[in-house]
């Protein structure tokens, strides 16, 4: 099974957000910990510790890793993992246990300025009939490396944008109607750009996904990948708290509100994950 891979934009959202509790709280603002931890089957349990940023703080607050910390993760098979913190508010077990199959229960817990942090999640089962109704496609390279705004000039070759823009239809099985949701990610060892950009310009990302939908088919847009080669596709089976947690990414400075988590006494996402990989390719005409 495709290394499970999650782009975490979630965390810096949680860290500043998080603090706006209701003033009736008894833990003061900046005092819960911000937890990031993703547990897949057949993987290392790895996870992340970080302090929150009070929104009550006026100055550019950095959110600090929060190393030393003794946490336990508790398995309903009778395993427990001891985590080991490794600096910059990394945790691991020791000798890369794995965690258990789907259907397994974890219980996270460990103290935290006189509290008990605690969370629950369930190893949810494997994506079923998980299909691509292509397995490649072609697009033209397209240069803008000597591209100066207004010349008109620069592109090469096609001559432009108007590059059709295949459809990549995905599909599975959800009768129970579980939360799914599409990454997709390159993974040539040389990436080779398809639309190469004017010099100064920002590296794009060689993964991109969707947001979590209760649904059994998606489409991905040719004019979405980046790179040519060989990409995985790879389809996320998640539980309610990360569909929750990503949705609340909506909440502006004009409505600001605590972001949900089924962490007590803390923050962020203790969730259990799972996937199902097809592979795709993006030729250069």
């Amino acid at each position: 099974m495709k290394n499970i891979n999650i782009s975490f934009f979630l965390l810096s959202f949680l860290i500043f957000l998080g603090s706006c509790t209701e003033t009736n709280t008894v833990i003061n603002p900046g005092d819960k910990p911000v937890v990031e931890a993703y547990l897949a089957p057949n993987h290392p349990v790895s996870l992340k510790l970080y302090s929150e940023i009070p929104y009550s703080d006026t100055s550019e607050g950095v959110s600090q890793p929060i190393d030393g910390v003794s946490i336990k993760i508790i398995g309903s098979n009778g395993k427990t993992f001891t985590l080991s913190s490794q600096g910059s508010g990394l945790y691991t077990s020791a000798n890369n246990e794995l965690i258990g199959p789907a259907g397994t229960t974890y219980s996270l817990e460990f103290d935290f300025k006189g509290r008990k942090v605690r969370a629950t999640t369930e190893i949810p089962s494997k994506p079923i009939n998980f299909k691509s109704d292509k397995t490649e496609i072609s697009r033209t390279q397209i240069d803008l490396s000597n591209f100066t705004p207004g010349s008109g000039g620069g592109i090469r070759p096609g001559g432009g944008f108007n590059q059709e823009n295949t459809s990549v239809n995905l599909t599975w099985s959800n009768p129970n109607n579980y939360y799914h949701f599409v990454a997709v990610e390159n993974v040539e060892e040389n990436r080779v750009q398809i639309i190469i950009p004017p010099s100064g310009s920002s590296f794009p990302s060689f993964r991109f996904f969707n947001e979590p939908l209760i649904g059994s088919s998606n489409v991905v847009r040719s004019q979405s990948f980046q790179f040519f080669g060989k990409h995985d596709i790879i389809l996320y089976r998640v539980n309610g708290e990360y569909a929750a947690l990503y949705q609340a990414t909506g909440t502006t400075s004009q409505n600001l509100s605590t972001p949900p988590t089924s962490i007590i006494n803390g923050l962020g996402i203790f969730t259990g994950i799972n996937a199902d990989t097809v592979k795709f390719v993006v030729n250069k005409n």
